[in-house]
């Protein structure tokens, strides 16, 4: 909680109604590191993807995506909601494909 804290700080003037809406909202739910929890998993999941196996799709369908065959490219659909998609291809050629991935997520859709 600290750490949103010190986020709002920099993005917020201080005591405006903003900054208190924030503030109560922070205090009111239960944040107990969700957010990096999430970004952890995501990272490890696709870390080395070269290939939508079971494991995998269990894994992103656990996680709250849709997976649907687009040609040569597999649609992630984050929990039904189609604002928030991106696509994967089937068999990526960049070994960097699945992080590239995680990080369009993380900045994306969490």
């Amino acid at each position: 909680m600290v750490e949103i804290r010190r986020g709002l700080e920099r993005r917020v003037a201080k005591r405006s109604r903003r900054s208190e809406v924030f503030s109560d909202l922070i205090e009111k739910n239960d944040y107990q590191g969700v957010y990096r929890k999430k970004k952890a998993e995501i990272q490890r999941v696709l870390k080395n993807y070269t290939i939508m196996d079971a494991k995998t799709r269990k894994a992103l369908q656990d996680f709250g995506f849709g997976i649907e065959e687009d040609g040569k490219h597999y649609r992630l659909t984050f929990f039904g909601d189609d604002r928030y998609n991106t696509t994967v291809a089937k068999t990526p050629s960049d070994a960097r494909a699945g992080k590239n991935i995680a990080h369009y997520i993380e900045q994306t859709m969490m």
